[in-house]
């Protein structure tokens, strides 16, 4: 009998599994008759008994069935939809394990996919807090008006009662949305609800088809009720409208740099760890005078840099991105900064690098190879480039060494706790001709 085997005696239709770390997705890995098992629900260590559920010819996808014997990673998690939601599939696994977990998938994806050596790994930086620090959630809404999140790899809703990773305020404001939407004549498909940043709450939902005018009346009413809620904004292709008090407040440091912007503007989802996000590219930006910040959104970087002096272009294809970020520099007393709504590639197709030492690039999840492409071609010397996506970035950092970029510090900082997503700053220097 193996070891696997005394520990978690058999079972008819199971397998012993012995759960050796995360996979880059929500998943535990084990190996069972050469193949990789993919497992929800488990931590690094554990021993369990699973059924096999899916069957590939080099993987396979099992659920747990019982566990034997918990592994040092292992925690009961504290959320009681853990199991049905997939929005934190790693609430069972201690933070320190969480935090190794997604070093080593950063390291492994620069050198699987990127092929790239760094030649300085910085140790990984943790979220100041593992709960309640999201300060954005998007809720769906099913035709009957329930609000939930999506089950894991499923388009059916899981109704919460609370979500123990979103900031108290949204957890406190949720029940009264949820009260509202069976109110409104107008059909919701989606609602997000954001922290304003002084200690209240607006909610922006997605609409279905065109707004009722009959619903004005009851967001009004809700509002004058819930002092709780600032503003609630419903819009969707061809409409929009405001009600109340729609600003968020965001302090990307803690020099008094705030940005004030909209809903549909992008903001990191943890206030906290955005602060550590911020002070590692200033620190790795240095001694850089001259900078492009390219996908600069509503100045959460450019603005930071700036009040320290460096001189800022940031380059962002979304209007009310850039209005937002011109406004909060002028509010702040910025003069060292300047915005243009434009496509990063355009922008460096028509006027080039404009005279930066430095380029910092904080894409979207997809990455942004065409935009590196070009980097590459017009040798620009520094590039810091922002990620929460290690596959992409890997991808797109593959370009630059190819023509012949190094690779010189990588810092991982956690921004999301109880998940597998982690932010990357790298750094990428161009050889000397």
């Amino acid at each position: 009998m193996s070891t696997e085997e005394h520990v978690c005696p058999p079972d008819r239709g199971t397998v012993a599994l012995e759960i050796t770390a995360l996979s880059h997705g929500p998943d535990g890995v084990a190996r069972h008759q050469g193949r990789v098992v993919f497992v929800p629900g488990v931590a690094p260590g554990d021993r369990v008994r699973a059924r096999l559920v899916e069957k590939r010819r080099t993987f396979a996808r099992a659920q747990v069935v019982h566990r034997c014997a918990p592994g040092a990673a292992y925690r009961a998690p504290p959320c009681p939809w853990v199991e049905t939601c997939g929005g934190c599939p790693w609430q069972q696994v201690a933070y320190p394990a969480q935090l190794a977990a997604k070093a080593a998938n950063v390291r492994e994806a620069l050198a699987r996919i990127g092929g790239v050596a760094v030649v300085r790994e910085l140790p990984i930086r943790s979220a100041p807090d593992e709960w309640r620090y999201r300060h954005r959630i998007r809720l769906h809404v099913d035709a009957h008006g329930t609000l939930g999140y999506r089950r894991a790899r499923s388009h059916r809703l899981v109704e919460i009662g609370d979500c123990v990773i979103a900031d108290a305020t949204l957890a406190a404001a949720l029940p009264i949305v949820r009260r509202l939407v069976p109110r409104l004549t107008t059909r919701l498909r989606t609602i997000e609800l954001l922290a304003n940043g002084d200690g209240r709450v607006v909610a922006s939902a997605v609409a279905s088809g065109a707004f009722a005018t009959a619903d004005e009346p009851r967001v009004a009413a809700l509002l004058a009720e819930h002092t709780l809620i600032a503003g609630i904004q419903l819009a969707t292709t061809g409409w929009q409208r405001g009600f109340g008090d729609l600003r968020l407040f965001v302090r990307p440091d803690d020099a008094g740099t705030a940005i004030v912007q909209r809903p549909g503007t992008f903001s990191q989802v943890n206030p906290a760890a955005n602060r550590l996000l911020v002070e590692t590219v200033r620190s790795m930006a240095t001694p850089a005078h001259r900078v492009l910040d390219l996908f600069c959104g509503a100045g959460n970087l450019s603005l930071p840099l700036a009040r320290g002096g460096t001189e800022v272009l940031g380059v962002d294809a979304s209007v009310a991105a850039v209005a937002d970020a011109r406004a909060s520099a002028t509010a702040c007393g910025i003069s060292t900064t300047r915005f243009e709504a434009v496509p990063a590639l355009r922008f460096l197709r028509q006027q080039g690098l404009a005279g930066a030492e430095l380029v910092i690039l904080d894409p979207p999840r997809t990455g942004a190879v065409d935009e590196v492409a070009q980097l590459a071609r017009l040798r620009a010397p520094r590039i810091l480039y922002v990620s929460c996506d290690p596959a992409t970035l890997a991808r797109d950092v593959a370009v630059l060494a190819a023509e012949g970029y190094s690779v010189e510090r990588v810092q991982t900082l956690d921004l999301f706790p109880q998940t597998p997503h982690v932010e990357t700053v790298l750094e990428a220097v161009a050889a000397i001709d």
